[in-house]
């Protein structure tokens, strides 16, 4: 199977000014296949949005190379990646009183222009968008009354409608209660079971381990490991990146205590 992406010999860092730059992971490879949904886990400071936004050609890598399917990411015009990959980052949409329809047909914009009528195919994709994430009692809402989850999930609709093959997600869960994360996490799921690649960072590891099918483990010192969330579990992996003095994670509950 083609992977959907393929990063290879990644190396990730930002520059602190123009003589110094600080890296943060080196000799990076992994891939990612349709119907895939990684979680990309670490503790704070370890790079994990800095990978996302590499990825996405936000910051620049500093060494190694980045595919999109056949196609290196250098190659790509911005218009183009936009078809392939959609994403939701922790930033807030500044115009609170845009109605979730204009935010989530907003998304059709790389397939025409900011300011034609949406075509039937458009209002197509953002239907089946409106279906599969239940938000149609969302649809003719202003942002700025709907809660942070209610928000999240117009910005994945927005995200769904506009139709990649790949979806990266920052931080999804951030400011959603303990009964909405589940929920986000299971239409995840549901997403990527109908053959979407998918991305997330995430600081909630317990949800990553029961929903993901593969973590990228980011240590702060570099290490970078990839596997299967059981494997990771054997072998000692998630107890060597979070377990700590008052912390620790039990492999046979899979829990922290």
């Amino acid at each position: 199977m083609k992977n959907l992406l393929t990063i290879q010999d990644l190396t990730t860092g930002y520059r602190i000014n123009s003589r110094k730059t600080k890296v943060l992971h080196e000799h990076l490879s992994a891939s990612l296949s349709k119907g895939e949904w990684i979680a990309v886990l670490g503790p704070n400071g370890a790079g994990k949005s800095t990978l996302l936004k590499t990825l996405l050609g936000f910051i620049p890598a500093i060494a190694g190379s980045i595919s999109y399917g056949n196609e290196k990411l250098e190659d790509i015009s911005i218009k183009e990646l936009a078809t392939k990959v959609a994403v939701v980052l922790t930033e807030k949409i500044d115009d609170n009183y845009l109605t979730s329809e204009e935010v989530i047909i907003s998304a059709r914009y790389p397939y025409g222009s900011s300011w034609r009528k949406p075509t039937e195919e458009d209002m197509s994709k953002v239907e089946e968008a409106v279906t599969l994430t239940g938000i149609k009692n969302l649809y003719h809402k202003k942002l700025h009354i709907l809660s942070d989850g209610e928000r999240q999930k117009v910005m994945i609709t927005r995200a769904l409608a506009q139709d990649t093959p790949l979806l990266f997600l920052d931080e999804p869960t951030a400011f959603i209660d303990s009964p909405g994360r589940v929920e986000l996490m299971k239409l995840l799921k549901n997403i990527a079971g109908k053959g979407k690649g998918v991305i997330t960072t995430i600081h909630d590891v317990d949800l990553a381990l029961h929903f993901a099918d593969t973590l990228w483990l980011m240590g702060k010192d570099g290490t970078f490991e990839t596997g299967n969330p059981q494997e990771l579990i054997e072998n000692g992996s998630i107890n060597r990146l979070f377990d700590s003095n008052q912390v620790t994670f039990n492999r046979k509950t899979k829990h922290f205590f």
